[in-house]
């Protein structure tokens, strides 16, 4: 098999061990409720990413690469660290079910009249009275916001595992008969 596919197959196989933190995360369910596949999708990207780089990034200086990886870890951190509040605040699993309901920040009219001393905080209550609907307690508006800053953290998170991955890649050798010729062109 020609070098340059097996070096291909060993730089796939790689990207596609790190690919798997979104699934593992959406595995223990905590992954964003809103967009739907959105675990898949970060899948996909890190793979490609990781392809560019190694295509690409080769050629890249040790210290952009480092400092690439600086930036992923960095990336990862902060995602991961406005996540992981964000859900624990605004997503409320639905019981006996893998549902789950992203709440907002303000209450509608309605929910204003039945509880006018808890908005937006609503008691534990008010989502199984509204049939879990939270349009029905939350402003769309508000609900909205929340899964973009949700998704915005995530995509934080998943950048960051991309931009790490690509530099850990771009800076694996090249062995063969291509890396000798690119050394003598």
């Amino acid at each position: 098999m020609d070098q340059y596919l097996k070096d291909l197959l060993k730089i796939l196989a790689f990207g596609a061990t790190i690919a798997t933190i979104p699934l593992i995360v959406a595995f223990a369910g905590l992954q964003p409720p809103w967009p739907p596949a959105v675990e898949y999708v970060s899948a996909v990207f890190i793979l490609m990413a990781a392809l560019a780089m190694w295509e690409w990034g080769r050629a890249a200086k040790r210290a952009s690469r480092r400092g690439l990886m600086i930036l992923g870890m960095a990336l990862c951190t902060i995602g991961i660290g406005a996540y992981l509040p964000l859900y624990s605040l605004y997503v409320v699993d639905v019981p006996d079910t893998k549902d789950r309901v992203v709440i907002g920040t303000e209450c509608t009219a309605s929910a204003k009249l039945v509880y006018p001393l808890d908005c937006p905080h609503l008691p534990l209550e008010a989502l199984p009275s509204a049939e879990w609907k939270a349009q029905r307690l939350w402003t769309s508006t508000s609900i909205m916001r929340v899964q973009l800053a949700l998704v915005a953290a995530w995509i934080s998170f998943t950048a960051g595992l991309m931009a790490f991955v690509g530099a850990v890649i771009a800076g694996r050798p090249v062995s063969g008969r291509r890396h000798q010729a690119r050394e003598s062109a």
